[in-house]
């Protein structure tokens, strides 16, 4: 769905006015952004479906006046983020499961596998992925695909990991020296054109 950035600035000042269409419009733009980021984040497919539709549906039945929303995406990332911890949490207080800080598991390597069409390839660069991921702690994991998959900025990414900006930009900066100390910066590379 490409959009001119004037057209989705235009859509935007009608979403936030409470336009229906502008809504179906970023229903559509951010859903499968959504998904993707809530499967990364350890959710069951079927959960991360339901909680992007309970996101939806009570920003267009409770919201309605959008004016504090500056930046969309951002929010509805950290929306998800927040509602899938919370469901996640609760299910781990019903079984009573030691609940961790990480409730959610951050992983990127399941949304890049649904971008890839040839089968022997999707092996290959699997198995590198895997590699390169595997120097990276679950947090890097998220700060990493939050800048560069979803282009958000450091003060938003902060936000949704409830973390100061300043711990922001070391996580992925000292992420970063990792996969460049063990010569893998082509592979980021690689890896960072898949999403796009």
């Amino acid at each position: 769905m490409n959009v001119s950035a004037s057209d989705h600035t235009s859509l935007f000042t009608r979403f936030k006015k409470g336009d229906d269409n502008a809504f179906s419009f970023f229903y559509q733009f951010y859903i499968n952004d959504l998904y993707a980021y809530g499967i990364s984040l350890g959710g069951e497919k079927e959960v991360v479906k339901d909680t992007i539709q309970d996101i939806f549906l009570k920003i267009y039945f409770e919201e309605k006046d959008f004016s504090s929303i500056d930046h969309l995406k951002y929010f509805l990332l950290k929306s998800l983020k927040n509602r899938l911890y919370n469901i996640y949490k609760s299910k781990a207080v019903s079984t009573t499961t030691d609940i961790s800080e990480d409730v959610l598991s951050f992983s990127i390597t399941t949304t890049v596998l649904d971008r890839i069409i040839d089968e022997e390839d999707r092996v290959i660069i699997k198995q590198q992925i895997d590699d390169l991921l595997s120097k990276l702690t679950s947090r890097q994991k998220e700060a990493i695909y939050l800048r560069f998959m979803q282009e958000l900025e450091y003060e938003e990414i902060a936000e949704i990991m409830d973390i100061t900006q300043h711990a922001a930009r070391k996580l992925i900066s000292r992420s970063l020296k990792r996969l460049r100390d063990d010569e893998q910066l082509l592979l980021i590379c690689l890896f960072m054109l898949i999403f796009s």
